[in-house]
Order: C-alpha cells, then structure tokens, then sequence
C-alpha cells in the first residue's frame, strides 16, 4: 500500500509551472532552456508527470476491478479537457473569427473540431492562430494526453493478463527497443518516434518501481534510487541514446524525491496540475502575441491567468467528476459484498 507520506502532488504542481516558463520561450520565439542538448526544461516536466502517473496509475489498478479503474481514468481526464476544448473552440475560436459565439456553436466545422480535440486530437485553430509567433497549434501541450490516456489503457491490458512484477518491466523493455530502433534509422518520424516512446519509458519506469515498491521503502534505499537517476542523466550527456537514458534517470530520480518528502500542504487538499498544463499554453499564446506585455511580465501574468482557470477548473468539474468516481467505486465495492 501506499504511503499517503509523499510530495507527489506539489511535484506535479512543479512541473506544471516547469511547462509553462519552458514554453513560454517557445511560444515567443526563444530559444527553450535545455540540460545540454539531452532535454528542456519542459521535457523532464512531462518526464516527471509521466513517472508518477506510472507509479500510482499501477497501484491503482492493482486495487480495483477494471471497471472502476476504466471510470476512475476518464473522470480524471475527459472533463476538464471537454470543458477546456470547448472554451478554445467556441469561446475562443468564436471571438477571433468574428462570427460570434452563437454563429459559431451552429457551426459544423466547429462541433467537428471541438470533438476532435476533446478526443485528443490536434489543437489547431487556425482562425486563432494565424500572425501569432507559433502558428501550429493553439494548445501544443495537449499531444501528451493521448500517450498517458494510452499507456492507462497499455497497463489495463498488460496486467488484465497477469499481474505480475515482470508484465510492466517486459513493457519497459520493449519501449527502450524500440527507441533505440528509433534513434538507430533515417526516417522522416524517427524522431518523433523518439520522444513519444521517452514518455512511455518514464511511465513504466513508475509502473515497474508501483511493484518494487522496497526499492522506495526506506531512506538508504530512497537515496540509492535518487543516485542512481542522478548518474543516468549525467551518463546521457555524453553516452549513446540520451533521451531514453535521461527519462529513466529522472523518473528514478522523481520518485525517489517524492517518496522522501511529506507535503503537508497540498496533498489531499486540492490538484490543480491538470489545470494548469490544460490552460498554460493557449493563455500564454493569447497574452504573448495579443498584448504588449514583455516576454517576463507576460510570463507573470500567464501563471497568474493559468492558476485562476486550472482552479475553476479543479472546484466546477474536475473535483465533482471525481467524487462521482470515488462514489461509483463505493457502490461497487457494497454491491461486490452483497
């Protein structure tokens, strides 16, 4: 089980603003802040995310039945990125066209582009978009949501089989081939390749350590880990396969951290991580190229904006969304006993 005794939920908080301030170069035409051409800043940001949602996602299922797992997953991703999708197709995607939010909820485009979205497909709204400094996509961010929603379903699978220690690790294995596959030929989506199975790799790192859970007990063995993930990015500097090597070492290094520290102050409380990564970008697109703001005071007030939504966020749908979740796995655990 679980200890409750961890920081993961002021990590995620982190590494969301992590996001944010790496993008918010991009989004402005700078270069993004990298760790010596291994990765950005952003990258080990969704690294991070990756690793944890991994490790806890695994217990999760671990713990319940299939059906609950399934309903604990989409309440945690679906509504707030069908609200989110909404706000940048209507909302958004109303005003700058000029037809208005009404002309444009009649829309057929629209409705087409709203579900594509919301089933995390690209976010371009080219009526928004077009003249800003990065022009191919209103909401970049959302291309990791796809590969989580997947791996969620990738666990589900693999150990709807057997839940064995080895099923995850098998998992791990066959995501590092094939990045080194990847890395190894001349192919126009090699790269892209890449980094897609580095994400992957950070989540079954956490998925393998959910059933290694020793290897995070006690503090000797905490700092070890944390070591271990320290010299592994040290090694991906100068050693073959970078990415694949920096996303196993900080993830090791990300769960050895959040399972030394306590947070008193955020766990169990509130979690307005998803929030911020959903609003950061398209926020920080409207201020940087819509606004005469600098590029740091445009940064300021695109965390304050993101924070204010991500919190709507959180108390109008994510939390209700997942009460309801907490509530359907209670009525299955009292039927499951009836």
């Amino acid at each position: 089980m679980l200890s409750r005794n961890n920081a993961f939920d002021l990590i995620r908080h982190i590494a969301a603003l992590m996001v944010l301030i790496s993008h918010h170069f991009v989004l402005s035409g700078k270069t993004e802040p990298a760790f010596h051409g291994v990765n950005s800043l952003g990258g080990f940001a969704v690294i991070a995310f990756f690793a944890i949602s991994g490790y806890l996602i695994t217990q999760s299922f671990t713990r319940t039945s299939l059906k609950v797992y399934a309903v604990n997953r989409i309440a945690r991703i679906f509504p707030a990125l069908i609200v989110c999708s909404f706000v940048m197709v209507y909302l958004i995607g109303g005003f700058f066209s000029g037809d208005g939010i009404l002309v444009t909820a009649r829309s057929g485009e629209a409705l087409q582009k709203f579900l594509q979205i919301a089933a995390f497909g690209r976010a371009n709204i080219e009526a928004v978009t077009e003249g800003f400094i990065f022009q191919e996509s209103l909401n970049g961010s959302l291309w990791t949501l796809k590969f989580e929603f997947g791996c969620y379903v990738l666990v589900a699978l693999a150990l709807s089989l057997s839940i064995k220690s080895l099923v995850p690790l098998l998992v791990l294995i066959g995501f590092c081939a094939l990045h080194i596959v990847s890395i190894s030929v001349d192919h126009p989506i090699a790269g892209k390749v890449g980094i897609y199975t580095s994400v992957c790799i950070a989540f079954f790192v956490g998925s393998t350590l959910a059933f290694h859970q020793s290897l995070l007990g006690s503090l000797r063995s905490k700092t070890i880990m944390a070591g271990l993930g320290v010299v592994l990015i040290g090694v991906s500097v100068v050693g073959p396969a970078p990415l694949m090597l920096s996303s196993i070492g900080f993830s090791l290094f990300t769960l050895a951290l959040g399972t030394m520290l306590n947070d008193p102050i955020i766990r169990g409380r509130f979690d307005i991580s998803y929030g911020l990564y959903l609003y950061a970008f398209p926020v920080q697109q409207l201020l940087i190229n819509c606004t005469g703001l600098g590029f740091y005071p445009s940064m300021a007030a695109a965390a304050c904006v993101t924070v204010l939504l991500a919190t709507l966020s959180w108390f109008c749908f994510e939390k209700p969304a997942l009460s309801y979740a907490r509530s359907f796995r209670k009525r299955s655990m009292e039927t499951a006993k009836a």
